[in-house]
C-alpha cells in the first residue's frame, strides 16, 4: 500500500512526530510510505535543523520524505498545483492528512484516493462551518481521544475512527525506577506556546527548589522545545532556577537522564511526550486538562493538578520527588499504562482504516455489471 500522510512541516511536535513514527512501522510492513509537508521549517518558524534531522530520519526507516516548499498558505492554486505534482510521484493508495491546511489543496488537487484526517487537539483551530467543505473531501476523521472525538462527533458527517497516539520503540525501557536521583532533573517537553503555558512552570520553579533545599537537595529543570514563544519564555525565564533546550532531537536521551516529566498545558489533544514519559518510566505531574485525564491516573501513574496553579504544580513535583516508595509505584504504573500506547497496534489499526476506506471506495465507483445476454434456449 502507498500511504502519503500530510503534515504542516517538519518539527519536533508530538503530530509530527507521530507521522514520522508511523511512516517507520509502515515501512517495516512492507508498505511504501511518503510523508510530505506544505512548508519548509524555516517558512513557518519552526528549526531547520531539527527539520533535516527527521527527514533523514524518515528516510532512514524506508520511507520518502519530501517538502512542498509552501511560502504562502493563502495561495490555494499554487498550492494546489505542488500538491498534485507531488501527488503524481508518490502515486498514493491513501491520503492521511494530519494539518486541517492540507483540505483545500487537496480538493483543488482531486486525488482520486480515499483522505483521512486527524484533528490533533481537543479544540478546533478553524471555524467550525469548516467541516462542511470537510465532510465533502474527506472519507473518514481519526480522533486520538475521547474529547477529540467528542468534537468531531459534534461537526463530522463521516465516519469517525478512535486510534490512541502512540510512541516510537526507542522510548521503551524494561525496568522501572526505584527512585528519584538525589538532585532531580525535572522535564517539559513540548513546543513553546500560549497553550503549553510554560509561564506556570517558571512560577513553580522557584518554590520547587526552595521546597527540596529545605531537604539538602537541589533541582534542574529543564524544557526541550522551540515554537513563536520562545523569545518572550527566554526573557521570563532569565535568573529562574530552568534551562530552555530549544529544538532538541534527542528527546529520548534526555527522557532517560529526567527523574520526572511535567505538562502544565491548558488543553491537549493526547500528547505524544507524555506516552513517551511513560514509556520511559517517567512519573508525570500534568494540569488536570482533557488528553492529560485520559493519560494519567493519579496515584498510579503520577498526580493531576489544576491548569495555571504555580503552587499546586510545585507541591504535586515535591510530593513526588520526596516519597522513594511511592515514586517507584508510579513508575511502575507508567510502565503499565505506556503498554495501551504501542507504535505497532496504532500501525495496525491506522492500515485496517485504510484498507477499509480503500475497499468502499473501490465499491462505489465500481462500473455496474454488465447483463449477460440471455440466449433463448435458457
Amino acid at each position: 500500500m502507498r500511504i502519503c500522510s500530510i503534515i504542516t512541516s517538519f518539527t519536533s511536535g508530538g503530530a509530527e512526530m507521530l507521522v514520522c513514527n508511523l511512516a517507520e512501522a509502515f515501512a517495516g510492513a512492507g508498505h511504501q510510505p511518503a510523508v510530505l509537508s506544505l512548508s519548509h521549517a524555516a517558512q513557518v518558524g519552526n528549526a531547520p535543523d531539527t527539520e533535516a534531522a527527521m527527514m533523514a530520519r524518515v528516510r532512514a526507516g524506508g520511507a520518502t520524505a519530501l517538502s512542498l516548499g509552501l511560502a504562502n498558505r493563502n495561495n490555494l492554486p499554487g498550492g494546489a498545483l505542488a500538491l498534485r505534482r507531488a501527488l503524481r510521484t508518490i502515486r498514493p493508495d491513501v491520503i492521511h492528512a494530519h494539518s486541517a491546511r492540507a483540505l483545500l489543496p487537496l480538493a483543488l488537487a482531486m486525488p482520486g484516493v480515499p483522505v483521512v484526517l486527524t484533528h490533533h487537539n481537543s479544540r478546533l483551530s478553524f471555524p467550525p462551518s469548516a467541516f462542511a467543505l470537510f465532510n465533502c473531501i474527506v472519507d473518514g476523521y481519526v480522533a486520538i481521544s475521547d474529547q477529540c472525538e467528542t468534537l468531531l462527533r459534534g461537526h463530522a458527517r463521516k465516519p469517525i475512527r478512535m486510534i490512541l497516539n502512540a510512541a516510537g520503540a526507542r522510548f521503551r525501557t524494561g525496568q522501572p525506577r526505584a527512585a528519584a536521583g538525589r538532585d532531580p532533573t525535572i522535564l517539559a517537553v513540548g513546543t513553546v506556546s500560549a497553550q503549553k503555558d510554560y509561564p506556570t512552570l517558571l512560577r513553580a520553579a522557584r518554590p520547587l527548589v526552595d521546597a527540596l533545599a529545605a531537604r539538602g537537595r537541589s533541582a534542574r529543570i529543564r524544557i526541550a522545545g522551540a515554537g513563536p514563544e520562545f523569545g518572550r519564555l527566554a526573557v521570563q525565564a532569565a535568573g529562574e532556577p530552568v534551562e530552555l533546550l530549544g529544538a532538541r532531537s534527542d528527546v529520548d536521551a534526555l527522557m532517560r537522564q529526567a527523574d520526572l516529566f511535567v505538562n502544565c498545558s491548558l488543553w491537549e489533544g493526547f500528547p505524544i511526550a507524555m506516552i513517551e514519559a511513560a514509556m520511559s518510566g517517567l512519573p508525570i505531574v500534568a494540569t488536570a486538562v482533557a488528553g492529560n485525564r485520559e493519560m494519567v491516573s493519579p496515584g498510579v501513574n503520577g498526580q493531576l493538578v489544576p491548569p495555571s496553579d504555580p503552587a499546586a504544580l510545585a507541591l504535586a513535583m515535591a510530593d513526588v520527588l520526596g516519597d522513594d516508595a511511592r515514586y517507584a509505584a508510579l513508575s511502575q504504573g507508567a510502565l503499565r499504562v505506556a503498554r495501551r500506547f504501542s507504535i505497532e497496534n496504532c500501525a495496525a489499526a491506522h492500515l485496517d482504516l485504510y484498507r477499509e476506506l480503500i475497499e468502499a471506495r473501490r465499491l462505489r465507483f465500481a462500473p455496474p455489471p454488465v447483463a449477460r445476454p440471455v440466449s433463448p434456449c435458457e
